[in-house]
């Protein structure tokens, strides 16, 4: 069932490995359904759906907005070690 697949890859995505209760905590059932849907043994609804694509959104807004930060750290980070290094020339 392509809901399984799914569900799972946005799980992980969303919560690592050990997804299945948070994602029950999240989308508001119990932790059997969502093993119900990683399984393949139901599909899952589109309300649960809508509500992890919202998760989803959510996500990929924050990241997108520690990016940048992440960069400028990176930068300073190797500014600072080829300063260091233009030092020990020295």
């Amino acid at each position: 069932m392509v809901d399984a697949t799914l569900i799972a890859d946005v799980g992980r995505a969303l919560w690592g490995e050990a997804w299945k209760s948070p994602m029950a905590e999240a989308v508001r059932h119990q932790k059997s359904a969502v093993d119900g849907w990683a399984r393949g043994r139901s599909a899952v609804p589109a309300g649960v759906w809508s509500e992890l694509r919202a998760l989803v959104r959510q996500r990929r807004r924050e990241l997108d907005t520690l990016a940048p930060r992440i960069e400028r750290m990176h930068d300073d980070a190797l500014q600072r070690t080829v300063e260091q290094a233009k030092k020990l020339e020295v």
